[in-house]
């Protein structure tokens, strides 16, 4: 990944120590993304092959309800910690900061849960729901999910991304291990899944306590409810905003299994839809986050002319990365889903597919219309996802009983463009930018071009999937990469400007 000199560090001052820009943070989250993507390779073959399509429909549900009360009982923090960190004013203002942004959340948050327990002590002791026992180990996550989540905000929020994308590998690298080990040796069904996740989410949370009682200072003494009011002013419209955007990605889950009556369908949508998060995130997370944390500091410190700026530059590659991933997807997508999951899932493939293109378009789209979050307009946000989820519900109810597991892709795939939209539209002015007309029509012409080499050759009538894979991987090398740099200058003193400043600091 390259990107040109307004993406690197920021030179060094008297009174700002250098901190990285996109260009550094996003290759370490692409490095984490990768490392965590390897794990989801590693576990996904072996996953797909010892769980039948029912046992993964429980897992998609309960993960569906596990990601609802996260959002809920997390109460925006994680937001609030990016948003309000103190970039300025000392020890102080960082004590506050910890004691009324993160303890007292978490506090809150703990309250919550456990009124939760009762609550769904009394549903199981009057009607036992399906897979119970799932349930209350799904609860017993919560706690240290959220902890988990708030310590990677803290590093987010201090620009350690080598940390927080750290974090992240960790806790997917010890998921991966424990529940293989578990769905092999002991226990094949969703429950061991559960059982595993909660080991390691307790390990994890008690080692990632003591890091961020280390670096931020969190007592009750400097808890201050003014504060606390303003952090959940900003972070409780986010709560619902949260809820919006997991149901918008997996209300479909819930109301397949309402709908069609069975747990087999739900997880067909959920092999396809768990490959399709996992290759997205490689550009969606990566860039994104490191994005994100660059644009707050700059819009602080140099206003909306420096974040548009920055986000032209990050534009310019990425434009051509999506265009890649979704020539990929198109063409070989499902050879990827068969090579990863077998020919028993085939089922899974265009939810992979059609899922894959989805997130990628909405990555792209998440920096084009980044800005409402540097206006703190949380409330707008929250009325757009809110308008979005509705589509998706109303779309799902006509569409699952007609198309069945694709219908929902269907609606999950139009809301999404939807609510990309009108995010742009409703996106500040001053922080609006598209990527450039010639560099999209040229990623535009060598996708085409690349889809019609793979569509009249079929790949030389190629069967096997790995090697139908690298075969349109070597083809896009001279239909695709290749051309882009040859053609788009811009692009090229790009990555040359990249490759001679790296190669510079590592001579330092």
């Amino acid at each position: 990944m390259v990107f040109p000199d307004s993406l690197k560090k920021l030179p060094r001052t008297m009174s700002e120590p250098a901190r990285p820009g996109v260009a550094t943070h996003s290759l370490r989250y692409i490095a984490g993304n990768v490392l965590v993507m390897i794990a989801g390779f590693v576990s996904f073959p072996i996953m797909t092959r010892l769980l039948d399509n029912g046992q993964y429909g429980i897992l998609g549900y309960f993960d569906a309800w596990l990601l609802i009360l996260v959002a809920v009982f997390k109460l925006g923090a994680q937001h609030t910690i990016l948003r309000f960190y103190p970039h300025v004013g000392g020890p102080g203002a960082i004590e506050r900061f910890g004691a009324n942004f993160v303890l007292l959340p978490f506090l809150c948050g703990s309250a919550l849960w456990v009124l939760a327990l009762f609550v769904y002590a009394g549903i199981v002791a009057m009607a036992p729901p399906e897979a119970a026992t799932i349930g209350w180990i799904m609860l017993l996550l919560l706690p240290p999910t959220i902890w988990i989540s708030y310590s990677g905000s803290v590093a987010f929020a201090q620009e350690k991304s080598m940390i927080s994308a750290g974090i992240a590998v960790m806790q997917r690298w010890l998921e991966a291990g424990a529940i293989l080990y578990t769905v092999y040796f002991v226990d094949r069904t969703a429950h061991g899944v559960y059982l595993a996740r909660l080991a390691v989410a307790i390990v994890f949370a008690l080692f990632l306590f003591r890091w961020v009682r280390s670096h931020l200072p969190m007592h009750r003494r400097d808890i201050d409810a003014k504060a606390g009011r303003e952090g959940l002013r900003y972070g409780l419209p986010m709560v619902v905003n949260e809820i919006a955007s997991s149901l918008l990605s997996f209300a479909d889950r819930l109301m397949l299994k309402q709908l069609l009556v069975d747990f087999a369908a739900v997880g067909v949508y959920t092999i396809g839809y768990g490959l399709a998060i996992n290759i997205s995130n490689l550009l969606y997370y990566a860039l994104y986050n490191a994005y994100t944390q660059v644009s707050v500091r700059e819009y602080e410190t140099k206003g909306a002319a420096a974040v548009v700026k920055t986000k032209r530059a990050v534009l310019l590659v990425v434009v051509y990365l999506a265009a890649a991933m979704i020539t990929g997807l198109l063409s070989v997508g499902n050879d990827v889903l068969l090579l990863m999951a077998g020919d028993s899932k085939a089922q899974s493939a265009p939810v992979f597919q059609l899922i894959g293109v989805n997130y990628v378009i909405d990555g792209l789209a998440g920096i084009v219309t980044a800005g409402l979050l540097l206006h703190k307009r949380t409330m707008t946000i929250l009325i757009l996802n809110l308008l979005a989820l509705a589509m998706n519900v109303i779309l799902n109810l006509f569409w699952i009983p007609r198309f069945g597991v694709m219908g929902a892709v269907y609606a999950t795939f139009v809301s999404f463009i939807a609510l990309d939209v009108v995010k742009y539209l409703f996106c500040p002015r001053e922080l609006r930018a598209l990527p450039g007309w010639r560099e999209t029509l040229t990623a535009l012409a060598l996708a085409a071009l690349s889809l019609a080499v793979w569509y009249y050759t079929d790949l030389f009538g190629i069967h096997s999937h790995l090697a139908r894979l690298a075969a349109m991987t070597a083809t896009m090398i001279f239909t695709f990469v290749l051309p882009a740099f040859a053609l788009d200058s811009r692009l090229r003193d790009a990555i040359l400007t990249h490759v001679r400043g790296a190669r510079l600091k590592g001579q330092a």
